[in-house]
């Protein structure tokens, strides 16, 4: 909607995951695979997961039109794939969620503890549900808030974007 704001807002997100060409990153709540895009170019390996057909399949258009080669794009509901990832012992270094308004999942927060990434980057549309999910994922002491970044996509409304990150205790 705001292209402008769009690559403040990814490279904010990028900023702040610092992922590492040998790092393997899950991009949760992906749709069509912007952050996957930039993800891509920057990691090993990308596991994006979105739950809607018709963005999975323009995820996959885009991934193979951009030569995207290591990005996975699954389809399926986060809290579900998450928890296939942990049955096959999938490693999973850094995450991307980017939830609707309704924020994440209450079973894909604790599937995200379980796979344990480094570093979890939380992009949300809507400061109270960001607010809930960051203290369920920091009441366990596994997972701490590091920084948070508001970025207005939609100026003049009160709709703002944020830009989170929770590191690992015990990281760094």
């Amino acid at each position: 909607v705001n292209l402008v704001q769009t690559s403040v807002l990814v490279e904010r997100a990028m900023a702040m995951l610092e992922p590492q060409r040998s790092e393997i990153v899950l991009d949760g709540y992906s749709g069509v695979g912007l952050f996957s895009a930039f993800l891509s170019a920057r990691s090993a390996r990308v596991i994006a997961i979105e739950s809607q057909p018709s963005a999975v399949m323009d995820a996959r258009a885009s991934s193979a039109l951009n030569n995207q080669n290591n990005t996975t794009v699954l389809e399926g509901t986060l809290e579900r794939i998450l928890g296939q990832l942990h049955y096959r012992r999938e490693r999973v270094d850094l995450a991307l969620v980017d939830p609707p308004r309704a924020g994440c999942h209450p079973k894909a927060l604790q599937a995200l503890q379980v796979l344990s990434p480094r570093s979890i980057c939380y992009v949300s549309c809507d400061p109270s549900t960001l607010a809930r999910d960051i203290a369920t994922l920091c009441s366990t002491g596994r997972y701490r808030l590091v920084a948070a970044q508001p970025i207005d996509m939609f100026p003049q409304t009160y709709h703002i974007e944020c830009v989170a990150l929770l590191t690992r205790v015990g990281n760094r």
